[in-house]
């Protein structure tokens, strides 16, 4: 802990055991909230990778693989993102739903183009709008080879994950605090009140 602040290092751009240490802790803390407790989340770039707990059917590796894959291929964030999502027990809403019926107050800094809240980090505290289908056309169309080791999860209704219209994500709040735009903006100002055109 860092001033009192619990602090899990973990791999990035590919997770490892810390990147599990710290997905499965992050479960456990929204499982826990008391009476009156609200979960506040900063989310980030970066987070996909930093925080890793696979659906139950499928195993860390499996998940893994399949991510590395596709941004090896060339895949482009939403679509790795929509993967990961269907395969991850804390992306997708996942998070969140952990923590209902207490309310979820998310704050996100962007590295997406577009800054949807949603692609951030895999969007563990909003619900998802894309579908296991819309997964394992992304996965056919760059011929991942391991596809039938996914569909325990990909292939399963009960695995689908939160969807906006989910009543218990109506008390979540979401922010945009920080993007590409915010810090290009800052540093003009900056640049400005030294004289800088």
């Amino acid at each position: 802990a860092a001033g009192g602040i619990e602090v899990i290092e973990a791999g990035h751009p590919t997770p490892d055991s810390a990147s599990l240490a710290a997905g499965a802790r992050l479960l456990a803390l929204a499982g826990e909230l008391r009476d009156g407790e609200i979960l506040c989340c900063l989310i980030s770039g970066g987070g996909s990778s930093l925080a890793a707990v696979p659906l139950p059917g499928i195993t860390f590796e499996q998940k893994r693989a399949a991510a590395s894959f596709l941004i090896r291929q060339g895949a482009d964030i939403r679509e790795i993102n929509c993967v990961r999502k269907h395969l991850s027990s804390l992306k997708g809403g996942r998070l969140a739903a952990a923590a209902h019926p207490h309310a979820v107050r998310t704050f996100a800094i962007s590295d997406v183009p577009g800054d949807e809240p949603a692609d951030i980090a895999s969007g563990p505290t909003l619900p998802d709008s894309t579908t296991q289908a819309d997964a394992l056309v992304i996965l056919r169309r760059y011929g991942y080879p391991a596809l039938g080791e996914l569909l325990p999860v990909l292939g399963d209704p009960a695995c689908e994950t939160p969807k906006p219209a989910d009543p218990a994500f109506g008390r979540d709040t979401v922010r945009l605090i920080a993007s590409a735009a915010t810090a290009l903006d800052a540093a003009a100002r900056f640049l400005d009140a030294q004289g800088f055109e």
